[in-house]
């Protein structure tokens, strides 16, 4: 009945090296996307005649390889946490190395090595119910606060004369640096596109959207947007409150999740429930990111299938939406085309 053996404590690296050679070891790295996968998983699936071993670095990634080649006789493998993971506990799935008591603590038992051949040889083939499992799981994802430390670190003073000096900052320059929360996205991108060279502004552009749509880290966001805005101090400050304003929960975070239920719910839920349920997202902004990112991209919900699990739940309208909006070609659609991003910011 086992289908799938779970370890809690174990690097799948390590123990892919103690696979037996009439099986084939196929490691998956739990910040593959799904175009990492295909490029090299799929050689591999396709050329061996051996069944293979999937070690599973992670739930996403396993879920993301099962939807991604469903019909492949497989040995699954998952290394993950039970304790973070619903349900964990199944007919189909053994957890090897770890046992979890009525009081909630965790007892180890570690595995032995020249057994784990055995266990392999008593691991039945993924069937339908071990899949099942897999799509119905979920994992516990603590909300990254990354943004909030470096938001708050940004804000303290260097040292002890600049805390006394910012103390006596009169309360009229302190609602000049919060101005940007009264613009909308597309007007703070109008105000800092003109600030740079022009063979530039279409590479700005799709950098300030693709972070705004999680694409990019704020890591990376921050050592690129250098390259724009060094040299120019009004660039800098427009960029800052650029990037402030889509850090923000109320703003940026908003327009995320507006994205998110257009992505799964537009033909379930209707624009204008779309705009107004996430606190009246501005219209303009919502049609720039689609047509920065659209709806049916390759691979869009594979991208954010861990970002659309609550998204995917939001009560559909009691009425289904129409597609009655006419675009420019003559077809019907459930949204309003989006406007070309190179007129919107008058770039051509």
């Amino acid at each position: 009945m086992t289908q799938i053996y779970g370890y809690a404590f174990h690097s799948p690296l390590v123990l892919m090296n103690l696979v037996p050679l009439k099986y084939n070891p196929v490691y998956l790295d739990s910040k593959w996307v799904v175009s990492e996968l295909k490029k090299n998983v799929e050689p591999v699936l396709t050329r061996s005649k051996k069944t293979s071993v999937i070690l599973a670095g992670s739930l996403r990634v396993l879920q993301m390889f099962v939807r991604a080649y469903p019909d492949s006789p497989v040995k699954v493998i998952l290394f993950d946490f039970p304790g973070l993971i619903h349900p964990f506990l199944d007919p189909c799935i053994e957890w090897i190395d770890c046992d979890h008591q009525a009081g909630g603590a965790w007892q180890i038992t570690k595995t032995k090595l020249n057994s784990f051949e055995g266990l392999l040889n008593d691991l039945e083939v993924l069937g339908v119910e071990g899949k099942d499992l897999i799509e119905r799981m979920g994992r516990f994802i603590p909300k990254d606060r990354t943004n909030d430390i470096e938001k708050f670190a940004e804000f303290m003073p260097a040292n002890y004369k600049e805390l006394l000096e910012h103390s006596k900052e009169k309360p009229e320059n302190q609602i000049k640096e919060v101005t940007w929360k009264k613009k909308t996205l597309t007007e703070l991108i109008g105000l800092l596109l003109p600030q740079i060279q022009k063979p530039k502004r279409v590479q700005l552009l799709s950098l300030i959207l693709d972070y705004q749509l999680d694409k990019v880290n704020k890591r990376d966001y921050n050592t690129k947007i250098k390259f724009f805005v060094d040299n120019n101090p009004n660039a800098k400050k427009l960029s800052n409150a650029t990037r402030k304003w889509m850090d923000d929960t109320k703003h940026g975070g908003v327009l995320f999740k507006a994205y998110l239920d257009y992505l799964c719910n537009i033909t379930k839920r209707s624009w204008k429930t779309i705009l107004e349920d996430h606190g009246a997202v501005a219209e303009l902004d919502l049609l720039i990111l689609i047509e920065q990112q659209h709806r049916d991209d390759i691979d869009l919900t594979m991208h954010y299938v861990d970002e659309c699990r609550g998204i995917l739940e939001l009560p559909a309208n009691m009425n289904p939406p129409e597609a009655t909006v006419k675009w420019s070609d003559g077809t019907m659609h459930y949204h309003p085309e989006s406007p070309a991003l190179l007129q919107v910011f008058e770039l051509v």
